[in-house]
């Protein structure tokens, strides 16, 4: 008796599948023959490579409440099958959405891959660099025969192939206080994955006087976080920090190095509270910061403060109300700023990788210092070094002045000629008192110069 009443159970499934299937093929064959009178009319505007054409708000009104084709029931028919909250209005949400990125890089790589197939109607993409092979580790929306491309337009070839119902458009320009707010009033929702302070800064300020929604992350080293700023009257960055400081995230992927992955896993993070905020499902992470430690395989959930109402952009009375108010807090924040140039040495303590070079090749007598860190240093180095990082020279200078002996030149070396400006001071100024050290200079442009200066086959990370 239960078995005929399961197989009739199934009879009526499958019926009503059918039934479904012919509505949705009578639909299909209406929206061609749509198609066909319009193609009939004059060309056929292709979204992906014309959206830069088309107002957001254009975009907006033809997309929202209409019934989805038979393709993208197809497409997304699994997450549109979920029973938590998502369903059909979750993705018609979806297709009558924007949403701008900015950067693609690691983080952007996965965010923007989870975002495409998951059916944003529009997503931008904010980039203005070029693929190099040292991003290819954890960049993994681009490729090795697009080195050297923009990589906004990398990334965009990336997702026609994945998802090409999304429309595409890439901002190849780098934010600043002039464009960054005309950026974020184009699309619904912002999701930050810079690499630097000053454009946090500059993108939340932005989101804030245009009520944008902003889902940021970061990673570095081994760790990464994330959470969610200015949505439904939470707090903005500026609540937990009101203006760039010394621990405001000065380090790069470029100087600490990266764990390729951990930024893979915060872009699909991302990409998941993004969709949140979209469709209005589940909680966001707008009250607390969760971070990721790799190596003790940790998620860490940290309850945020709320919002504040001294905050200098989204607080009861704003002191920034314009994005040339947002600059100037930029340019007159107080505390060190992340090291970009060398320190300015006398002519006579610096010398260039080719000079350097020649001293080498005449086998002249010297000390070779290298400062960088042991992790760098143990990657690759020059024959013949002595490894003293920069951080442990003043506790060193007996053994400097003991292999130097008085007689012999130092030259400073790093990767790019920083590190070995500060300990060219440290050493000179130490002259005065140590007998020992004879004379010392500084390596031009550190190894980064010398491969491309000497020896194009030294690595270059």
């Amino acid at each position: 008796m239960s078995s005929s009443i399961t197989e009739a159970t199934k009879d009526e499934q499958i019926r009503a599948l059918e039934s479904k299937v012919r509505e949705l093929e009578a639909k299909l064959s209406k929206i061609e023959g749509q198609q066909q009178q319009l193609s009939n009319r004059g060309p056929t505007v292709h979204v992906a490579e014309e959206a830069t054409s088309i107002p957001n708000s254009v975009f907006q009104r033809l997309s929202t409440n209409r019934d989805l084709t038979a393709q993208e029931i197809e497409r997304y028919s699994r997450q549109l099958i979920l029973s938590r909250g998502f369903g059909v209005s979750g993705q018609r949400k979806l297709l009558s959405s924007s949403v701008i990125v900015i950067g693609a890089g690691g983080i952007g790589s996965t965010l923007l891959m989870y975002l495409a197939t998951a059916g944003i109607g529009q997503l931008g993409i904010v980039d203005f660099d070029n693929v190099e092979i040292s991003n290819l580790h954890r960049q993994v929306i681009h490729r090795t025969d697009r080195i050297g491309q923009s990589k906004a337009a990398s990334a965009r070839q990336t997702l026609e192939a994945l998802n090409p119902l999304v429309s595409y458009k890439i901002h190849e320009c780098q934010v600043d206080a002039n464009n960054v707010l005309n950026l974020v009033e184009q699309y619904d929702c912002v999701v930050d994955c810079s690499d630097n302070p000053k454009t946090r800064y500059l993108v939340n300020d932005a989101c804030v006087l245009a009520n944008k929604p902003l889902i940021s992350g970061s990673a570095v080293g081994l760790e990464g976080q994330i959470t969610v700023y200015n949505y439904q009257n939470g707090p903005c960055y500026r609540c937990l920090y009101p203006r760039p400081s010394a621990t405001t995230g000065c380090r790069s992927c470029a100087d600490a190095g990266v764990f390729g992955p951990v930024p893979g896993l915060i872009g699909i993070l991302q990409a998941i509270e993004t969709i949140k905020v979209l469709t209005g499902t589940g909680s966001v992470l707008s009250d607390r910061l969760l971070m990721y430690d790799s190596m003790q395989a940790n998620f860490l959930s940290i309850k945020k403060p709320p919002k504040r109402l001294k905050c200098p952009v989204c607080g009861s009375a704003p002191t920034i109300r314009s994005m040339a108010d947002s600059q100037e807090t930029l340019l007159t924040a107080v505390g060190p700023q992340p090291k970009l140039v060398p320190a300015e040495l006398a002519e006579d303590l610096v010398v260039t990788c080719e000079a350097y070079n020649k001293v080498r090749q005449s086998n002249t007598p010297h000390i070779l210092l290298d400062v960088r860190v042991k992790e760098q240093y143990e990657l690759c180095h020059l024959g013949d070094s002595v490894h003293i990082p920069l951080d442990s020279i003043t506790g060193e200078l007996d053994r400097i002045e003991s292999i130097s002996g008085g007689k012999l030149p130092i030259y400073c070396l790093c990767r790019r000629g920083i590190a070995s400006a500060d300990a060219t001071i440290i050493l000179n100024e130490a002259k005065v008192s140590r007998l020992g050290i004879h004379s010392v200079f500084n390596v031009k442009g550190g190894l980064d110069s010398w491969r491309t200066s000497v020896d194009p086959s030294f690595p270059r990370y």
